[in-house]
């Protein structure tokens, strides 16, 4: 079977993209493993990504990956990133941050109330569903919270696009993402900022298909989690602000798929 492997979720940026890929490619040649590098971009949707053959090693959403396993499409967990920024706390989390142009007056989320949301995608644990829940919160049982609701937006770069043009004026995007759009092309975040943040959820992993041999996985995982004790590979994962790999636990992302019943239960299904 021909393996292949995606980075689109954390390519943030041309430098983002150069330093996944050397990463990887070290843990493929660790593992004795040849594995290809896909192309894959909006307008694309992501989700046909993981329905591909022979996916070992590529990044994906926690929530996509509780849903499919729900589904009867078990996917093996290869590793998880932890950040090398404090905030992270040496664990392989993340959470959403709620943005806002700079010369925006609000103090909190309650502030936002009758304007214009933007979301991302409705698969998203960072984009929809981590906000979704910290709105719920907010919005009278069955009510809307926002003036407009507007999406999808496809990925976070048309996300800030639209909150710095005007078009919308509150969104949530992966902090992950966004410390590493920090990193590589802060611009990109010129004249906006954080309004609040989402609690800390299991970040997104790297999975094989269910179609790949268990060997391969296992090859991989072994590779990844041994990388930061090997000096070569010291310069690799700093370029890609990685402190280490960690073993995922399955059983930990369900909380996902709680934060998406509380929703519900709250009378808050969409973002509206």
């Amino acid at each position: 079977m021909d393996l292949i492997t995606s980075t689109r979720m954390y390519d943030v940026a041309p430098a983002a993209r150069v330093a996944w890929h050397a990463l990887l490619q070290a843990a493929h040649a660790s593992a004795g493993l040849e594995v290809r590098f896909v192309e894959h971009g909006w307008p694309t949707p992501i989700g046909e990504l993981w329905e591909r053959p022979g996916l070992c090693g590529v990044f994906m959403c926690g929530w996509p990956y509780v849903n499919a396993l729900q589904a009867g499409r078990a996917f093996a967990a290869v590793a998880a990133v932890v950040p090398d920024w404090p905030a992270y706390e040496g664990l392989p989390r993340y959470r959403s941050e709620f943005l806002v142009r700079a010369d925006c007056g609000w103090s909190s989320l309650a502030d936002a109330a009758g304007s214009r949301y933007g979301w991302m995608v409705r698969d998203s644990q960072s984009g929809w569903n981590a906000p979704r829940a910290a709105l719920a919160g907010l919005a009278a049982a069955g009510g809307s919270l926002f003036a407009a609701s507007k999406g999808p937006y496809g990925n976070p770069r048309g996300l800030l696009r639209a909150l710095a043009d005007g078009e919308i004026d509150l969104t949530a995007a992966d902090s992950w993402y966004l410390d590493l759009l920090r990193a590589h092309d802060p611009a990109a975040l010129a004249g906006l900022r954080t309004l609040a943040y989402t609690p800390w959820t299991p970040n997104p992993l790297l999975v094989s298909g269910p179609d790949v041999a268990p060997a391969a996985t296992q090859a991989l995982s072994d590779a990844l989690l041994a990388m930061h004790e090997n000096p070569a590979h010291q310069p690799l994962l700093r370029a890609a602000h990685v402190a280490r790999f960690a073993r995922p636990d399955p059983a930990a992302y369900s909380v996902l798929g709680d934060m998406a019943q509380a929703a519900v239960t709250a009378g808050y299904p969409e973002i509206r």
